[in-house]
């Protein structure tokens, strides 16, 4: 991931790493290929279990070739405030906190960080508090993400 260079007028976006998503595509496409020779040569008859588990790898080649061909923004940041797909959380007049942390998962083979950010409502003194999920094939690690919101909320402040 290269260092994103931050000035006023840039937008800092989080979505979909393509390259991950292909290869990860490529590669369950290619278990299905695999699982449909191995049936035609065995005539499709004496298949074993893993034949049939590797053609069902069609599913998630499918999934992540539609993945890969999104062009959905997970989180974006800018001069205005932090959006959730397009969608305004907080803006920074509003903002009072942000952290990224873990959700505890009993059995799970990834990652499961969330982004926490701590805002207010005009007309409210309540805090709100809003999970923003991070994916594992996003094109933005956690730290960038935490820099982005830090230099536009510095920005805020100190009035651009």
């Amino acid at each position: 991931m290269a260092k994103v260079t931050l000035n006023r007028d840039t937008e800092f976006v989080v979505g979909e790493e393509k390259v991950l998503v292909y290869v990860m595509a490529i590669l369950f496409f290619g278990l299905f290929v695999y699982a449909v020779i191995d049936a035609f040569l065995k005539g499709f008859t004496n298949l074993t279990y893993t034949s049939y588990l590797f053609a069902l790898a069609l599913l998630p080649a499918l999934y992540f070739f539609k993945k890969g061909r999104s062009n959905a923004i997970h989180i974006r940041i800018n001069k205005t405030g932090i959006y959730q797909q397009e969608k305004l959380i907080t803006g920074w007049a509003n903002f009072l906190n942000a952290y990224v942390t873990q959700k505890e998962k009993t059995i799970s083979i990834q990652d499961n960080f969330l982004l926490i950010v701590e805002y207010s409502k005009e007309g409210s003194d309540k805090g709100f508090r809003k999970k923003i999920p991070l994916t594992n094939t996003q094109n933005k690690s956690e730290e960038q993400v935490l820099e982005a919101v830090k230099f536009f909320w510095l920005g805020f402040r100190r009035g651009f």
